[in-house]
């Protein structure tokens, strides 16, 4: 069996209108200014606790502003105008690589096991993926535990797995872990930060990923293709 760990937020999903009006909603909650945009997707990818910590520092009443985005999520995520946007191409993708013998798919996200499920449920892509690795069952990115415990969840080598990830934090998390990743040059993080974070390759659209995923597999011994 050969894996593939997907991030989702940048990676699979466009979340910036999602990310930035929860922003725009929760910070007046607690009297604090609003971050600048740049600043809150600079940090997509880690846990939300640890993004607010870097955001408006320890001291400030990070569990309450927790539970606060817990509540408004499922309301925006109710509304098309905030959602989770899937990138073109990208349900393709996944269909392909699900129904490929001898191949698994995984999600490594930033967001909770009970706030990436209820988005994964609407995009229909549930049954696409084998494991599930979530904030709040590891430490935040750049951690590697996340791909540690997927490559234990479906039995799968390092050496056999490919990450695929938009942010510095993805590309630090799979060279800890050992595992190869790709970068993807349309999300959080700019191309030079991937690169500079150890990414073994970057792709710039989601048909150069699927070229750029079949070459991988191909220089990994034993898959069928």
């Amino acid at each position: 069996m050969k894996l593939i760990i997907f991030d989702f937020d940048g990676t699979l999903v466009d979340s910036r209108s999602l990310i930035l009006e929860s922003h725009r909603l929760v910070f007046p909650r607690f009297r604090l200014p609003i971050p600048d945009p740049a600043d809150s997707l600079a940090l997509v990818g880690k846990s939300l606790a640890a993004i607010l910590a870097q955001l408006v520092g320890s001291a400030a009443p990070i569990a309450e502003m927790v539970r606060a985005y817990d509540l408004l999520l499922p309301q925006l995520r109710a509304d098309p105008a905030f959602a989770e946007s899937p990138f073109a191409g990208v349900s393709e993708l996944l269909g392909e690589l699900h129904s490929r013998p001898g191949l698994a798919l995984g999600i490594a996200t930033g967001h909770r096991s009970d706030t990436i499920g209820p988005a994964l449920d609407a995009l229909c892509w549930t049954h696409y993926f084998s494991t599930i690795q979530a904030a709040d069952t590891a430490p935040s990115k750049p951690h590697p535990a996340m791909l540690h415990q997927a490559l234990q969840a479906t039995g799968v080598q390092a050496e056999d797995a490919i990450f695929v990830g938009d942010t510095s934090f993805d590309m630090i998390m799979a060279r800890a872990a050992g595992v190869r990743s790709i970068g993807v040059g349309w999300g959080y993080h700019q191309v030079e930060q991937l690169r500079a974070t150890g990414a073994s390759c970057i792709v710039e659209s989601i048909s150069e990923l699927r070229v750029r995923i079949q070459d991988t597999l191909d220089a990994i011994p034993g898959i069928d293709r």
